[in-house]
Order: C-alpha cells, then structure tokens, then sequence
C-alpha cells in the first residue's frame, strides 16, 4: 500500500514536471511569436522608425545642405554679372559685380568713370577673418562702408560705386586694438564735375558724424592700380602703367608685372634668367658679380656665384707667405755658407807662421808646406852656446839645402829627406 502511494507520488511529480515542461515551451512559442510579432512589429516599426530615420537623415542633409549653402554657396554660378568685362565676387551671403579698374558696374555692363583713391582707417581692430571675401566679416565691412560713402555723397553728382582694393592692418604697440587701414577707389560717371577737393570735403563731413571710420586720406593713383613692386616701378597717372624694371619684360597676358626677363639678360652679358617664386631674377653668372648693372669678372683670388668665394685668395696668401719663408731660408743658408768658405782654419793658422806667409826675407818661390821646417837660432840664452846642428849657421849654401832638402814627418818623428 504504501509501495503504491509512493509511486503514485512519483508518477504525480513527473506528469507535473513534464506538464510545466510543456507550459514552457508553450510560453516560448508563445513568446517567440510575440517576438515574432515584435518583430514583425519591429520591423514593421524599424521600417517607419527606419523611415523616420531616414525622414531624420532627410531633415539633417537638408539643414546640413541649407547651413553648407548660407556659409559657401557660389552666388556666381550661374555668372550674375554677365559675360563682359565685370567680374562676379561672391560674399557670405551676396554677391558684387566688380569690374576693372576705373570701370563701375551698372546695368549689366562696366564703364569708365573719374577715380578718386584714398584710404580710410576704420575704428574697428584688426582681424584676419577680414582678408576672406565670403567671410560675415568681410560682408559686414563691405555693407558698412558701401553706405559710408553713399551717404557721404549725396550731395553730389554722378557717383558711381565704391571699390575696396586692399585691407591691411596698421602696427601698433598693443596687436590685439591694431586698427583696419582699407584702400578704396571712389567712381564717379565721367561726365561729373567732382574734383579731389569735393570729394574729400563731403567724407571728412560724413567722418565727424560716424564712428566707423576715424580718418580719411587722398592717395595716389599707384597706390590703387596695385603695379608689381618686385617686378614694376609705376608711372602715375589717372590710369597709370606699371613700367619694368631693368632686365625684366611684360609677357601678353601681364598688365601690371613682368614674369619675363628682358633680352639683355643673356649669357654674352654674362647673366642668365631665374625663376623662383613666380618672379624672374637675373643674375650674373658663375665667377660674375654685378657692378653699375653690369656683370664684371670678378677680382684676383675670388670665384663662384657673386665672387663670394675667396678660396683662391687665402691659398695665394698662404702660398707667398710660405715662398717668402723658404726663399729667406735659402738665402741665410747661402750667406752662412760663403762666411763659413772664406773662413781660415785656427789649426792651420797656429802650424803656419806668419814669417813663412808673409815674410819678404826670401826671394825665391819655394813652396809652402803644411808643417814648417825646423829652425834654430844662434840667439841662445847662453852666450856661449855653440850650435851643433850644420844647419842652424846661416851661409850662402843654405839656399842650397833648403831647394834640396825638405823635412817630412814620419813614425820616428821628424826627418830631413831629398826632395828628389
């Protein structure tokens, strides 16, 4: 009995576990279809959400797109300008129709007009941001200015537009207040009867009511034709011409520079053209230097590009100075060796006695020996002393014995022998 109640116990416990066991896998489906569903939802919603993305992707292109045309759009395509002589700048937000110098802009075409150039400085402090013509900055002076002058000449007839040729900042001690030096053209239509006076009257007028601008100044026309100062000298005028400097040349595209070197720059001028940088040099050849704008060889002892090399100069120095050395050597050794020739030897001198040199007590030539001959003299300190020696009494025969006789050396000592 209990046998039975415990596998019926047993038996319970395992329907109950497979029936969970089924409950799972049910709920799995289940779950799995809910998945299923989810993901049938999901991708039914991933599509939209994908949909909106790309909605969201559509709107960002879009702003990217507007933002990218308001910061760099290229306002000058298509030409707005046309196609004559004007040029199309685009700024940040606009554009201007600028045209040659001493040419305004009006009604689709360029004319020419009177030009009246100045510079105005701005009190405003310096920015590089000023020097990009699509820049806010650039705009924001350009609009400034442009109604500045407009402003300043309504009392007057004619005026045409107003031209920026050239931005810089003006030094100062402190860089961060360095105030903007702008370089304008004013164009009036040529049959105006503006003058230079006029014109900047009625600006210094309009400076004492503004704040932008502190201080106007007329200039030259030079100043704002821009010529190439490398390459040209300027020749002023209302229109002026940038002239060439000496060995350069215009080519058929230059206005206002010369990219060429001139026919005198060759090599029977002893010169050749250099380009670098976009600016033609010429310069005088190898072992060449300029002088009166000419290229002359260069001095004695120099070489290379300018005679800058002085190589040759220290070796001609070195080498004089080592001759003049030996050649003071030479001469020392001569003078010693001439002094050291005519020299009498002391042994010599002390064998050889001066009676025998230079004695006229004989008249005959005899001969000179190295080692003198043996005399003897009858002035003895003894009064009574008596030669032995044949030899030592003076007579007539001692010529005789002297041209016969002769003393040698030998090992004994001293012995007379017969000269033949």
């Amino acid at each position: 009995m209990r046998c039975c109640v415990v596998l019926t116990v047993l038996l319970s416990l395992v329907f109950f576990s497979k029936g969970n066991s089924n409950t799972t896998p049910d709920t799995t489906p289940s779950a799995s279809t809910g998945s299923e569903g989810n993901s049938d939802t999901t991708p039914d919603t991933t599509p939209s959400a994908s949909t909106g993305s790309e909605g969201i992707n559509t709107i960002a292109e879009t702003t990217a797109w507007t933002t990218t045309e308001s910061e760099a759009r290229d306002f000058c395509n298509p030409d707005p300008c046309g196609k004559k002589l004007a040029r199309c700048v685009a700024l940040n937000s606009t554009f201007t129709c600028q045209c040659q110098y001493g040419f305004y802009f009006r009604s689709g075409n360029c004319h020419a007009g009177k030009i009246f150039p100045g510079v105005i400085t701005l009190n405003r402090p310096y920015s590089s941001s000023v020097q990009t013509v699509n820049s806010l900055e650039y705009e924001e002076m350009f609009n400034n200015i442009t109604v500045l002058f407009e402003d300043a000449f309504k009392g007057l007839d004619g005026f045409a537009e107003t031209v920026i040729v050239e931005i810089q900042q003006i030094q100062s001690k402190s860089r961060a207040s360095s105030p903007v030096s702008v370089t304008v053209t004013n164009l009036f239509m040529d049959n105006s009867n503006v003058t230079n006076q006029t014109v900047t009257e009625a600006i210094d007028a309009k400076i004492e009511h503004t704040n932008y601008v502190s201080k106007y100044t007329a200039t030259t026309y030079c100043v704002a034709f821009k010529c190439d100062t490398r390459t040209t000298r300027c020749k002023e005028a209302m229109h002026p011409v940038c002239l060439c400097q000496d060995d350069y040349a215009k080519t058929e595209w230059d206005e206002r520079s010369c990219s060429d070197c001139s026919e005198s720059c060759s090599s029977e001028q002893n010169k050749y053209c250099e380009r670098a940088g976009g600016v033609p040099t010429c310069k005088c050849m190898a072992n060449f230097k300029k002088k009166n704008g000419s290229c002359v060889p260069c001095p004695v002892g120099y070489a290379g590009e300018d005679c800058k090399d002085n190589t040759e100069l220290i070796l001609i120095i070195l080498g004089t100075v080592l001759g003049a050395i030996i050649l003071s050597l030479l001469i020392a050794v001569s003078i010693v060796s001439v002094r050291n020739k005519h020299r009498q030897d002391p042994e010599q001198k002390r064998l050889i006695k001066s009676e025998y040199s230079n004695s006229n007590s004989y008249a005959d030539d005899r001969q000179t020996t190295m080692f003198p001959r043996v005399q003897t003299t009858s002035g003895h300190a003894n009064p009574g002393y008596q030669p032995n020696n044949p030899y030592e009494t003076r007579s007539t025969n001692r010529g005789q014995y002297d041209d016969l006789y002769e003393i040698s050396r030998g090992h004994e000592g001293f012995r007379m022998q017969s000269r033949y």
